[in-house]
């Protein structure tokens, strides 16, 4: 309950169901388990890029506001990247 109250982090077999839901597979044989753990870094760095760029084409007007901490993080980095918004 601490990663949920007090900005913990959560543990390591709640961050295991995340991805095996995210992905939805079981960490077993032909699972999470048996990936190359730089290919699910990437997958999900790559994912977590995509969902906050397009929450942030979504959204309309004033919604931008509702951005989390960690979209506005991957759009600052993607900015100062000149990925996106650049000239």
């Amino acid at each position: 309950m601490e990663c949920i109250t007090d900005d913990a982090p959560p543990p390591a077999e709640l961050r295991l169901a995340w991805q095996c839901s995210h992905w939805n597979c079981l960490p077993s044989s032909d699972g999470l388990y048996e990936q190359d753990a730089r290919t699910m870094m990437l997958m999900t760095a790559l994912s977590n890029v995509y969902n906050a760029v397009s929450r942030m084409i979504n959204l309309k007007g004033k919604q931008i506001h509702q951005l989390t901490d960690n979209e506005r993080k991957i759009i600052r980095v993607l900015v100062d990247m000149k990925i996106l918004f650049h000239a």
